[in-house]
């Protein structure tokens, strides 16, 4: 009897050590998630995010209000007492976010990420920092209310991605900045609302159909070409292309596109060529 009481006894106290072990290690999982939290409180919602780099977070995800709303993303975010600056506007980060009508971003974002506004079919205006160096695939495709993009002065841009502003139908203005060098695959795809674009000396090469069915090009003057001289194109015996996509401006008049005085520039040549094969065409 004497035994058996030892043994329960000994079988007690083993379980009170697991079940204040169980409570410690409960603690410290509270504690450590405290210490690594990877969401930020905004007026309008909640940001989650995780560490970019030692000092720096990607937005990863957005769950905010709605009703119609202006969403303003911080330049720092928390993780327990460590401050880490916004780098990176991460993959599908306010992905079909379709309440949101504005979107302020700080200048501490250096990278917008594939798909990161895809389907926020209200947003109506963007300014884009002048600290953004890419735009990623995808990154407003199907914005459809977007009328606005602007690119802050002194931009950084260099690539703006495939898809990007596709199907974006209400936009109507961009400023395209000096220092961008690549334009991608169906990136203005059917923007039949863009009256007018202005390619800088910078761009290097127009990726296929970038501008196809932009129909709100077609008045003269409307797609000015005249500084892109550093576009490398061939045209032998026909059009054969280094830098510029096919059918990249199908739709526009090729009459109506402004190129450089130099006849003989590759942008020039290509344009030209182009505006034969129309003419044969009719």
């Amino acid at each position: 009897m004497k035994k058996l009481a030892i043994i329960l006894l000994a079988i007690l106290l083993v379980a009170s050590f697991a079940a204040c072990s169980k409570e410690d290690a409960a603690d410290a999982s509270a504690n450590d998630y405290a210490a690594d939290s990877t969401t930020q409180k905004i007026e309008t919602g909640t940001l989650n995010f995780e560490v970019y780099t030692g000092d720096s977070a990607r937005i990863t995800d957005y769950v905010g209000l709605y009703t119609a709303h202006e969403v303003t993303v911080p330049s720092v975010v928390k993780s327990g007492d460590v401050e880490l600056a916004v780098e990176v506007i991460g993959k599908e980060a306010f992905y079909y976010c379709t309440a949101i009508t504005t979107a302020i971003l700080p200048n501490t974002v250096t990278i917008i990420e594939d798909w990161a506004f895809a389907g926020c079919e209200n947003l109506e205006s963007i300014v884009i920092p002048a600290s953004v160096k890419s735009i990623g695939k995808g990154a407003f495709n199907g914005c459809t209310s977007l009328k606005s993009v602007t690119f802050e002065a002194g931009s950084a841009i260099e690539s703006i991605g495939d898809y990007a502003f596709n199907d974006c139908y209400a936009l109507e203005t961009i400023n395209l900045p000096e220092g961008l060098k690549s334009i991608g695959v169906e990136s203005f795809r059917d923007c039949e609302a863009l009256t007018s674009v202005k390619t800088p000396a910078s761009l290097a090469s127009i990726d296929n159909m970038a501008f196809y069915n932009c129909t709100g090009l077609n008045s003269e003057g409307a797609l000015d070409l005249s500084a892109s001289v550093n576009i490398t194109v061939t045209v032998e015996d026909g059009v054969e292309t280094a830098a510029i996509g096919e059918f990249v401006f199908s739709g526009i008049n090729k009459e109506f596109i402004t190129v450089p005085e130099d006849a003989d520039s590759a942008i020039a040549k290509y344009v030209a060529a182009m505006r034969v094969d129309e003419a044969d065409a009719e």
